[in-house]
């Protein structure tokens, strides 16, 4: 490729390389200069222009990315038009990410101008998230470099989860509480469940090795997929109560331990073909620990290697991340008044402020207060509504059936606000932006929506947030450059994260009412309504 300044009479079937303005119109750069586009530069008095010439073996920008992509691109993905040399790469379905970081090293490795950037592998995406980005850096490179880089590529893929049968045994000492084993029960029903796994038994026994392995034969009998093993003490020895009673049945330990924490104290059996696990202390509370990384390879049916158990080091001092920088997107609309919003009203929460009493149903109006919140955003004028549910879905569906509204189940719902709009957004992928409304607050009106939806003509690249009086309140716009990062969000942290990571993208819309300050989170606010 020849990149300068040409005559401009040499100029027909090359790149524009910088964006020019005639006669008030923008010719933007990357433009291919045809021959009644080089008339009207002759006409406005250019005698040369700056532009990209290919030569014949030359791939152009967006062929080249898209070229490439393809080949990267594998089983549950999907890719974006190529724009600018860029082809993003998106998780077509909920999953695991898998691929070789080896092969993307290599495709980076042929030449600086091609370049692919992904996010790490072994991760639960959900549909939706972009997981890697093809950039060509100028405007066309050789075909030999394209090829080359071809033939170092393995397909990146998502593996969707296939659905297991599980069985949880937790063992007692005198001095476990009937309070923990339910909250042990509860908290790995979601934990799988959001992996399209169900419980199917639970046993509970005496904590020593005759009595666990009877329970262990006993559930082995149902043929379940998986076996969990919540003991009353943690492992501490090949010997210990349950890698002991494993084997006693004919099972084989294969696997004392792992290099993450949380989730150090964990074993991995087989007993005729059965996976089993013992599981850390700390799988009984939903944080993310070294549980949830088997879990997400087993249900996907995905093997589990020593080399991959023993890669787990890198990255295996976990933590709750929530401020991450996000690749770039292009916006859905460029032209002006014609965005397209979505509401998406968050129906999911558990209510325990207000004693687990489901507080989105309580009486307002003669009705149950989500109702109101809905009906405000469909007298609104955003382009399409949402509801995503969560605890006790079957009885807020069933108090919005009259509302020609689409549903969404969250079953992490427990894990935090997060999860429930990281739901929500996987499934509003094709908006400029979505407005994030709470269930709980009733008062909200249909002109304070749409006093946000018509303050940006353009609000892809935006965060939007109503304002009383000096005070920041709810619902909170925001534009689809900030969904990836939406999508990686984790435990009970909403949007507002956004504000403090992106503060010069950040919009106040001044709203004359105070109902955007009000909330209904515990009993006696309840009472009041």
């Amino acid at each position: 490729m020849q990149f300068g300044e040409f005559p401009i009479e040499e100029c027909e079937n090359c790149i524009l390389a910088h964006s020019q303005l005639i006669n008030g119109e923008r010719i933007s750069k990357g433009t291919l200069l045809t021959s009644d586009l080089i008339e009207v530069f002759v006409s406005d008095g250019y005698q040369a222009l700056v532009v990209a010439r290919l030569d014949a073996d030359d791939v152009e920008e967006n062929a080249a990315a898209t070229q490439l992509a393809r080949f990267i691109a594998g089983n549950g993905t999907r890719l974006e038009k190529a724009h600018t040399g860029r082809v993003n790469i998106y998780a077509k379905v909920d999953g695991l990410l898998d691929y070789n970081p080896a092969s993307v090293i290599a495709v980076n490795s042929v030449s600086s101008a091609i370049t692919c950037a992904v996010i790490a592998a072994d991760q639960w995406v959900l549909a939706g998230r972009m997981i890697g980005s093809v950039k060509i850096i100028p405007y066309a490179v050789p075909a030999q470099d394209i090829g080359h880089a071809i033939d170092a590529a393995t397909p990146m893929q998502v593996h969707s989860p296939v659905p297991k049968s599980v069985v949880l045994i937790q063992t007692t000492l005198p001095s476990i509480k009937k309070k923990v084993l339910e909250k042990t029960e509860r908290v790995t029903r979601q934990r799988i469940e959001a992996r399209s796994a169900e419980l199917t038994v639970q046993h509970h026994c005496e904590h020593r090795i005759d009595e666990l392995s009877r329970v262990i034969e006993e559930s082995i009998q149902a043929i379940p997929d998986l076996v969990l093993i919540v003991g009353a003490s943690a492992i501490s020895d090949q010997c210990d109560v349950i890698p002991a009673a494993v084997e006693s049945v004919g099972g084989q330990v294969q696997r004392l331990g792992l290099p993450v924490d949380p989730g150090n104290l964990l074993m991995m059996a087989d007993y005729n073909g059965t996976t089993v696990l013992g599981l850390p202390g700390c799988a009984r509370s939903p944080r993310h620990n070294g549980l949830d990384l088997l879990l997400d390879r087993l249900v996907c049916n995905i093997d589990i290697t020593d080399d991959w158990l023993n890669s787990l080091c890198i990255g295996g001092l976990l933590s709750e991340a929530h401020d991450r920088p996000q690749p770039r997107v292009a916006a859905v609309s460029d032209i002006p008044g014609t965005a397209r919003i979505a509401a998406l009203m968050l129906a999911a929460g558990s209510s325990r402020r207000a004693g687990y009493v489901n507080k989105l149903l309580h009486p307002f109006n003669e009705k149950p207060m989500v109702c109101a919140v809905l009906e405000s955003v469909l007298a609104s004028r955003v382009t399409e509504s949402l509801v995503v549910t969560g605890y006790q879905a079957d009885q807020v569906e069933q108090a919005l059936q009259s509302y020609d509204v689409p549903f969404c189940h969250c079953p992490r719902y427990a894990e935090g606000m997060a999860h429930t709009i990281a739901a929500g957004v996987s499934r509003l992928q094709d908006f400029d932006a979505v407005i994030v409304c709470l269930g709980d607050m009733p008062h909200i009106t249909a002109n304070t929506i749409n006093q946000l939806v018509e303050s940006q003509d353009n609000p892809s690249d935006k965060i939007i947030v109503p304002v009383h009086r000096g005070v920041r309140g709810n619902p909170v716009m925001v534009g689809r450059t900030f969904f990836d990062s939406l999508l990686q969000n984790e435990g009970d942290n909403g949007a507002r994260f956004l504000i403090r990571q992106y503060p010069d993208q950040l919009i106040e819309v001044e709203i004359d009412d105070a109902s955007i300050l009000q909330d209904y989170d515990t009993r006696d606010a309840l009472n009041t309504l």
